[in-house]
């Protein structure tokens, strides 16, 4: 997977998994933070855990703006029941669309997830991808 198809995806991931971060079991708990990823790159018979070296963001979330934007990404669904939130979203890469969908679990100060990204295979054929995310609430954003 080329590096531009790999922060492509590791956008998806990141906007998806930060878009709704809830402090008490339906409300989002504003403020940065660090979600790591890490995926089971296509081909690759290695667990989502490990082989691959992880990617991280940190992003600010807000009630307001749960989800940080992001021009080349499209979220096309995203439920929420209480501290769990699915999603599916599409992101453009320099290879092609990678879909991606996923299921994460909030809990205080730390989020777990699981998904998987259709990315776009080496014989133009798609690929899936299985992946993790953990996140953590770092502290509050910084002052504009």
């Amino acid at each position: 997977m080329t590096r531009a198809a790999k922060v492509a995806l590791l956008t998806v991931l990141l906007v998806s998994s930060g878009s709704i971060a809830p402090q008490a079991a339906d409300e989002i708990k504003s403020g940065k933070w660090q979600f790591t990823t890490r995926m089971q790159l296509p081909g690759s018979a290695q667990p989502p855990a490990g082989g691959n070296p992880p990617m991280t963001l940190t992003a600010c979330i807000d009630s307001a703006n749960p989800i940080p934007a992001e021009s080349q990404c499209k979220l096309e669904q995203m439920d929420r029941h209480g501290s769990v939130v699915t999603w599916t979203m599409t992101c453009n890469s320099p290879r092609g669309a990678i879909r991606s969908a996923g299921s994460a679990r909030y809990a205080g100060d730390t989020m777990e997830a699981t998904l998987t990204a259709r990315v776009p295979g080496p014989n133009g054929q798609p690929v899936d991808s299985p992946g993790s995310i953990t996140g953590r609430y770092l502290a509050p954003c910084d002052a504009k």
